[in-house]
């Protein structure tokens, strides 16, 4: 029996397609504290069949991790074939893609009961800050660079 058999066992439970988890939930249903990796690294969530006895867990029960938000300490988990309706619809609720300001509202809305931040200009700040950095990791890979927030160990000088 792996260690993340626990949840497997909760997400076979659920009767929603979703579940939008908190870092501390799912240690919660695991019963014990998550390696320091789950917290630093988008990687230890990947689907990727493998080795791995975590991926191994929630792709057994029928699952999938998706909008892996670290930062936030958030992880979506899908049930497999049903990403689209359940991760997307589920966070727009019916936010129709117009640029009017009832729609930005909506936008925000969402965004706060998301992300847990209340001010309307601090949503902004870092929803643009996440598009930018996003934005820009796509062009340096595109040049055959790597993530802009990979961060080399300082190099050793002699002289």
């Amino acid at each position: 029996m792996s260690k993340y058999e626990p949840l497997a066992r909760y997400l076979k439970g659920l009767q929603n397609d979703s579940w939008d988890a908190q870092l501390p939930e799912i240690e919660k249903v695991l019963g014990f504290v998550l390696p320091k990796s789950a917290y630093t690294y988008p990687a230890w969530w990947s689907n990727q069949d493998g080795s791995h006895s975590q991926t191994r867990g929630w792709r057994d029960a029928g699952w999938e991790t998706c909008n892996v938000n670290l930062r936030a300490k958030r992880i979506s988990f899908v049930r497999v074939g049903k990403r689209k309706s359940a991760s997307t619809k589920a966070k727009t609720k019916d936010i129709p893609e117009g640029s009017g300001s009832s729609d930005i509202e909506k936008l925000i809305a969402s965004a706060r009961e998301l992300t847990g931040i209340a001010d309307r200009e601090a949503i902004i700040a870092t929803a643009l800050r996440e598009l930018i950095q996003s934005e820009a990791a796509k062009g340096l890979a595109a040049m055959g660079g790597s993530d802009r927030q990979a961060k080399a160990p300082e190099r050793r000088r002699f002289w």
